[in-house]
């Protein structure tokens, strides 16, 4: 789990606001292996910024600055304070990844969600156009380095002893050193990853899944040398290489959506049941798989986003609106609330309630114990996979329509829309 070394006091604003001062690295999706990516500090504000372009990225930030990337390829650093602009850069294609911040570094993945196959669970390749990993100046947006990757740059890296890890949408694991862009090795794992990210776990090790052979391993950053492979998902499963993984250390969670009878494979506009898994961190065998909800495939986006604090386990409808939280040992159902859209993205936990999106446009607060409804702020978008973050008392979420909000939690907590 990463460290956050808070090195100042904040100084006072313009706008008589105090933007929390971080001297820390994001090494990883959503900051730590609990998917739970909350910061500390004094932020309270409002406001919204227009990107141009839909969101699937996840928000991170560092030094008073939020980087978030959109899909027509252009990526945003962002006053925290107040949303201003501080630079933006555009490349050639989308920007889905959560950016990674490292000694300076912004590193972003490069590449679309254009797919290739029979089916969204059987694709050849995920990915067309330029893809690639672009590590840009955290304070100017100048790209220090670029590099390319044969399948889509979708997929969240990790930078694990020094060396940054990505599983793409071609199948392959490229290892670089982060700071030069140089290539270490690449390994072919005849299966494809779309939206998922490489999940730290301990020793240099780290987690990554994908589909076709669907699976997930343990691999090891400095070498490539797989430690397990859990391959105990049935054939006609969908969405894996789409959930990053959580861990709570002693488990590995994940989520897909497996087709209902009389489709043996998945298929848009067609039933599917989404389902949640936990696999032994150590070995990779399976310790429980549970079906959720039942709802409609579309076309991308199939999984949810785990997020696991104090023994539950909390993972979105995917397909159907439904938020769940459920017991980390066995995958038994503690509760579920009822949304007003699929809840696709990921969860932030503060203060006991769980904030959250969902695709009809509502922020949520509920109690993060009973599931009990605290607050439902209608906003004027939905929100996708691009999952949101908390700085200090204000959640930052990109939106699908383009849009970035900062909202006080205290807003949400306090609204009651329908």
């Amino acid at each position: 789990m990463n460290v956050i070394r808070i090195l100042a006091v904040c100084a006072l604003s313009s706008l008589l606001l105090c933007a929390p001062a971080f001297a820390a690295d994001w090494t990883q999706f959503r900051l730590n292996d609990a998917n739970n990516a909350v910061l500390p500090g004094n932020l309270n504000v409002q406001w919204q910024v227009e990107t141009g372009g839909p969101i699937s990225a996840s928000p991170t930030s560092a030094g008073g600055i939020v980087y978030i990337g959109n899909n027509t390829g252009t990526l945003f650093a962002l006053r925290a304070v107040d949303g201003h602009v501080v630079w933006k850069h555009h490349v050639s294609n989308a920007l889905m990844s959560a950016p990674l911040i490292y000694h300076g570094l912004v590193i972003a993945g490069e590449g679309n969600s254009t797919s290739s196959g029979p089916s969204p669970g059987q694709p050849l390749q995920v990915g067309d156009g330029l893809s690639a990993l672009i590590a840009f100046d955290a304070r100017t947006g100048v790209i220090r380095w670029r590099s390319p990757l044969q399948g889509s740059g979708m997929p969240t890296p990790a930078i694990i002893d020094g060396i940054l890890v990505h599983h793409d949408g071609s199948g392959h694991i490229t290892a670089i050193d982060p700071i030069t862009g140089h290539v270490l090795y690449i390994r072919d794992m005849h299966s494809i990853a779309s939206m998922t990210a490489a999940l730290p776990l301990f020793g240099g090790r780290y987690v990554t899944a994908g589909v076709m052979d669907n699976a997930v391993w343990q691999i090891d950053a400095r070498t490539g040398h797989v430690y397990w492979r859990a391959s105990s998902f049935p054939a006609n499963a969908s969405g894996i290489g789409d959930c990053p993984l959580a861990s709570d250390g002693t488990r590995v969670f994940g989520d897909y959506v497996l087709s209902l009878p009389p489709y043996t494979h998945s298929i848009v506009g067609h039933s599917v049941r989404e389902h949640a898994y936990a696999l032994n961190a150590r070995t990779g065998a399976l310790a429980w798989d549970v079906p959720l909800e039942d709802g409609i495939l579309v076309p991308r986006n199939e999984s949810g986003i785990p997020l696991v604090s104090n023994g539950l386990l909390y993972i979105g409808g995917a397909v159907a609106p439904w938020a769940n939280a459920l017991d980390v040992r066995n995958g038994r159902l503690i509760w579920r609330e009822k949304t007003h859209g699929p809840v696709k993205g990921g969860f932030a936990l503060s203060g006991g309630a769980l904030y959250f999106g969902d695709f009809a446009g509502y922020l949520w607060a509920l109690d993060a114990r009973s599931g009990a409804k605290i607050g439902i702020k209608a906003m004027s978008s939905g929100f996708n996979v691009g999952s949101p973050i908390i700085v200090g008392s204000t959640l930052i979420i990109g939106s699908k329509t383009g849009t970035v909000y900062a909202v006080p939690l205290q807003t949400i907590r306090t609204s009651h829309d329908t």
